[in-house]
């Protein structure tokens, strides 16, 4: 054999050698430093099992659920349609709202409709209202999910809880329009205790739809502001209600949930190809899955063969060399979430741990440069890489919508405090210290950075109240949208993209007719 010829040989076996070795030790080093880190975690109090972060049992005396069920078969029976029901804190400019129940008639772009109309709508559903209301008299509501289940556990209660949260407001809107303030609280007060009873259900879409309730509550309970006959004790009550809504731990805990979850979900996953493919789907191809079929056309044939051949080679990869390090990447992303949750929790504002999880998220999410990824890329099997831990790119969206939410229920609690100063005396205060310790324990701290909720008194008689917003920027109360948004009026006064979050102030009726003689398609 020519020296030519065995050093070709040798290159070869060298190579291939050095291709086992790689990856042998992708597999077997991530493996070890993964059980390192989890019993790193496990010694720092970390819960990594389903079994541990189940919720607390719940008394059947305690659990509303069985009367919130029998309310919405009520409304589905109903089959009532609410599409033209009237807008809550409805944006007509910045920092300016329209106020619903004021309105000669109820409409929108596409839509004119009568109160009388409206009203009869609602009366439909009153039934179902008041067994919403007992519902709501209950400390709890347990649906009894199946948490081992995992990802696939049914949550049909989520679409009818946030219905409820609609249909109780607009019947609120109703009675304020007819000048009951009394009954539109309690009709408030049920989204309400709704939110908190709802609160240790732990997935992430339940407490995402728990804060959407929240939210339809906070357009409703400004609309009840903008009223004169709401008595003081029923302000009260609803201030504290609100006061007494929790967001922080109980994302927490659902978040908890969901890595026991992904946990059990990778170990399942590790089997085999066929139950990767069930866990994960299907890749870039479809039929690389469910097995190779022919399709007549051989040109079409070998492309969806080669397909086939990469995507079952690419899970493979992941399976023996690859999983570890995807998962390290995971729990590395879970823990960064939760110990910014947890920081926020203690202090009680947002800045700057959700600038630092910004950061530390976005690092986690640079491609990897080394000589096998690159490799990895060229072969057309970099999806497969991080097929685990991709899922949680987008997870310090829940860390925004938790701050979304306890800044809405602190600036609402604020706004109500303001009311009943208002009641009282006439006019509102010139500084927020003067709601206190009447109308507030203590003056509210804006949950963004953690100085005082910004207010000020104008001239005319109404108020300025507001966060810093998203920037952490005290821009003055500018209600408007940031430079890189060209639309004019933002969709609620705390959208991401305003400068400052105003709780807004009744609209002109100049500011209402200039709106809808705009239609949104046209505003940008």
């Amino acid at each position: 054999m020519k020296p030519r010829w065995k050093i070709l040989i040798a290159v070869g076996i060298v190579m291939v050698l050095s291709c086992a070795v790689s990856l042998v030790t992708m597999h077997i080093q991530p493996a070890n430093e993964v059980e390192a880190y989890k019993k790193l975690l496990r010694e720092n109090g970390e819960k990594l099992e389903i079994s541990e972060v189940m919720p607390p049992p719940v008394a059947p005396d305690q659990n509303g659920a069985d009367a919130f069920e029998l309310a919405a078969k009520l409304f589905s029976t109903a089959g009532i349609d609410y599409s033209n029901m009237p807008s809550l804190m409805k944006m007509v400019a910045p920092g300016k709202a329209l106020v619903g129940w004021l309105q000669p008639d109820v409409r929108g772009y596409e839509f004119t409709d009568s109160w009388e109309n409206v009203q009869a709508v609602v009366e439909l559903d009153r039934p179902a209202m008041e067994l919403l209301k007992q519902a709501a008299n209950y400390p709890a509501l347990d649906f009894h999910i199946d948490y081992n289940k995992g990802f696939e556990a049914p949550l049909r209660n989520l679409g009818p809880l946030k219905h409820s949260a609609q249909k109780l407001s607009a019947a609120a809107l109703c009675d304020l329009h007819n000048g009951h303030a009394a009954s539109a609280v309690t009709n408030i007060l049920a989204v309400l205790a709704l939110v908190q009873a709802e609160r240790d259900e732990r997935f992430e879409i339940s407490q995402l739809v728990r804060i959407a309730m929240a939210s339809i509550a906070a357009s409703a309970t400004w609309e009840l502001l903008q009223s004169t006959n709401a008595p003081d004790a029923e302000l009260a009550r609803m201030q504290n209600s609100w006061a007494g809504l929790e967001f922080i731990t109980a994302m927490e805990n659902s978040y908890l949930m969901e890595r026991a979850i992904r946990e059990a979900i990778l170990k399942k996953a590790r089997s085999s190809n066929a139950e990767a493919q069930r866990m994960f789907g299907g890749g870039s191809s479809s039929s690389g899955w469910t097995g190779w079929t022919s399709s007549g056309d051989w040109l079409q044939d070998a492309e969806d063969f080669a397909k086939s051949a990469r995507d079952k080679a690419g899970i493979y990869m992941w399976r023996t060399s690859w999983t570890y390090s995807d998962e390290m990447r995971s729990l590395k992303y879970d823990q960064a979430v939760l110990e910014a949750l947890r920081t926020m929790k203690t202090n009680q504002f947002f800045q700057p741990a959700y600038s630092n999880l910004q950061s530390e998220i976005t690092a986690m999410g640079v491609a990897k440069s080394t000589s096998m990824d690159r490799v990895i890329e060229y072969l057309g099997m970099h999806e497969f890489r991080w097929m685990f831990s991709e899922s949680n790119e987008g997870d310090q969206a829940i860390f925004r919508r938790v701050m979304v939410a306890e800044t809405f229920k602190r600036v609402v609690v604020t706004a109500i405090a303001l009311k009943r100063f208002q009641l009282k005396h006439g006019n509102f205060p010139e500084k927020l210290s003067e709601l206190t310790p009447e109308f507030l324990a203590a003056v509210p701290l804006d949950p963004v950075d953690g100085k005082p909720l910004r207010y000020r008194r104008n001239a005319d008689g109404t108020y300025l109240l507001y966060s810093v917003g998203e920037n952490g920027v005290d821009d003055g109360g500018d209600a408007t949208q940031d430079k890189s948004t060209s639309s004019s009026t933002p969709a609620n006064w705390n959208w991401q993209r305003a400068r400052d979050w105003v709780w807004p102030q009744p609209a002109t009726e100049e500011e209402i007719q200039a709106y809808y003689k705009t239609p949104p398609s046209e505003k940008n």
